[in-house]
């Protein structure tokens, strides 16, 4: 790959990133789902004892909640640390685009 697709690569990948940790219209929207999900989460965790099926259900929902706040924030963490690695390569790579 010359280095010109590379650094279009890299541009593409650091701008998905960072519009994935802010996107347009609600810059908080990724904290926002982990912040409800924890919340949700908690109030999911607590023993109602009101049937059997519907206890049954919520503790599923309750483990299907704390894993999907588990894995974003993982997620989120590898595309903050991968855009900051992204956006360290470009400004060298430009330079050497530049030159070619």
């Amino acid at each position: 790959m010359e280095v010109d697709g590379l650094v279009t690569a890299l541009e593409r990948i650091e701008h998905a990133a960072r519009d994935f940790m802010h996107p347009v219209h609600k810059a908080d929207a990724p904290s926002a789902l982990l912040d409800v999900l924890a919340e949700c989460g908690r109030a999911l965790g607590h023993p109602y004892a009101i049937d059997p099926g519907l206890d049954d259900a919520r503790n599923e929902a309750s483990r299907h909640c704390a894993a999907v706040r588990e894995n974003l924030s993982a997620v989120m963490e590898e595309i903050r640390q991968l855009h900051a690695t992204v956006s360290g390569l470009l400004p060298s790579l430009v330079r050497i685009a530049d030159r070619e």
